[in-house]
């Protein structure tokens, strides 16, 4: 499980980065530098060499700077960081709105004592609801609802965006605030961070970790070993179906699998 640490950014700024991080994105405000199981969310990076540039056809970029001898790897720690993998042990990367520098983790060495560790500002599990739970809040049929999911940006006539709903396992989820926008005219709500990238149904969850489903449920249940058991805060049911928080699954199952992560999340990258 990964170490988050913030340093100078407000919640906002904060979040935005994180955004990017699992994205693979440059962000937009404040910069991240990540290596081994630690991601560093800055106002400013720290000086480095400049380094030499190297051509990528891929990605948010057309160019990356490097400081490792090897272009072959500085590639590779760059393709690693779009799909959400752990990068080379020795290698860093750093993510900017001016662009991506890969150098030795040796080059960076954290002042912990001016960070704090990265906190959420809102709890994703009451951000995220099914078709079912948005049709008794807001009296609206589920199967128009789910429709309605089914059909997201899919035309300029459709309802949800595709940043505002995703197919999980066998359910749909969908923004909270996109579904009280729609469906009772409340004031559109935004996040630094679409909550949709945050959790999961147990189903879809156990696929991407590559996990049984059973165990990843009664993890979530509380009824698993006593060391996969997820807490209060992890977890949230919501009628037979479980919604679990990544983070949770990160500390109990470890690193997710990175395909089936991109596969999840990729109508995300530009919430």
């Amino acid at each position: 499980m990964s170490q988050i640490y913030v340093k100078s950014l407000s919640s906002a700024q904060a979040e935005a980065c994180y955004s990017a991080f699992l994205t693979g994105q440059l962000p937009k405000d404040g910069c991240l530098i990540t290596e081994g199981s630690h991601v560093y969310l800055l106002d400013a990076l720290p000086i480095l060499p400049e380094g030499q540039g190297v051509p990528v056809n891929f990605g948010p970029v057309d160019w990356i700077h490097s400081l490792l001898s090897s272009q072959m790897k500085s590639v590779t720690a760059y393709r690693e960081f779009l799909l959400g993998r752990r990068l080379p042990a020795g290698v860093a990367l750093a993510a900017s709105p001016e662009g991506i520098v890969v150098f030795p983790s040796a080059s960076y060495e954290p002042d912990l004592g001016t960070m704090s560790m990265f906190q959420l500002s809102f709890d994703p599990l009451e951000e995220v609801v099914t078709p079912q739970e948005a049709s008794k809040l807001y009296h609206v049929d589920a199967k128009r609802i789910q429709w309605d999911c089914e059909h997201a940006g899919e035309s300029a006539d459709s309802i949800f965006s595709l940043q505002e709903v995703r197919h999980s396992g066998n359910t749909w989820l969908l923004l909270k605030s996109a579904a009280a926008h729609i469906y009772h005219e409340e004031p559109p709500i935004s996040f630094a961070i679409n909550p949709l990238l945050l959790v999961f149904s147990t189903v879809e969850a156990a696929a991407i970790w590559n996990r049984d489903s059973g165990v990843v449920r009664s993890a979530a249940g509380g009824a698993g070993h006593a060391a996969a058991r997820m807490m209060e805060g992890d977890r949230r049911k919501s009628g037979r179906i479980w919604l679990v928080r990544r983070e949770a699954m990160n500390r109990l199952f470890g690193q997710a699998m990175p395909e089936r992560m991109y596969a999840a999340i990729k109508h995300l990258e530009n919430a």
